[in-house]
């Protein structure tokens, strides 16, 4: 296919994610309440193109999903691969997650994970094994431990995230990591009052 085309393709292509989007973020309709004719209509496609792009709207939104986190991470690694610390690291992903509030309010209120840290988790972990690098480096006693701690970060992260941006992100993102680095010390002292 020549680049003309690919172009057009690209084109049509965000327009159609384009349209889905403003439908989430605002005007605030459910998955459910979007119908491929509308997006056709509104996107002035053919429900033909629509159907060459995407199966139907439940597969266009995972792929909205899929690249808001692709974008997500590869902020996040890239502060990593710059040897940030994990405080830049954190204030970039949360600086993201705001700059993109309205979508992240629509994702994480339909009860999921934020799916980005999943993502994220399991590139550590590639690099983890790559490095050679045991839990015993993190002050846990075998791998399992690791996987305990690693869910355990990312449903309450997923929770702090979601709340802040209910909230309308009152913290900036260095504070909101901040105040996630002190959660194991107010858990310690909630669980022995």
């Amino acid at each position: 296919m020549n680049v003309k085309n690919n172009r057009l393709l690209r084109q049509t292509d965000e327009r159609i994610v384009y349209t889905v989007y403003q439908m989430i973020t605002e005007e605030h309709r459910p998955i459910a309440k979007i119908t491929v004719r509308e997006i056709c209509e509104r996107a002035e496609i053919h429900r033909s193109t629509f159907y060459a792009h995407y199966q139907d709207v439940y597969d266009l939104v995972e792929r909205v999903e899929s690249s808001m986190s692709r974008q997500l991470t590869e902020r996040f690694f890239h502060k990593l691969d710059e040897k940030a610390s994990s405080r830049a690291c954190f204030a970039e992903l949360f600086s993201f997650i705001k700059e993109h509030r309205e979508f992240y309010l629509y994702d994480l209120g339909e009860g999921r994970m934020l799916g980005v840290l999943q993502l994220a988790s399991d590139l550590l972990n590639e690099r983890y094994l790559q490095a050679q690098v045991g839990p015993k480096t993190f002050g846990a006693q075998s791998q399992q431990q690791v996987e305990y701690h690693a869910v355990f970060f990312l449903f309450g992260l997923t929770a702090v995230v979601r709340m802040w941006l209910q909230q309308n992100c009152p913290e900036s993102p260095e504070e909101l990591y901040d105040l996630l680095l002190r959660q194991s010390a107010v858990q310690e002292r909630m669980i022995d009052w």
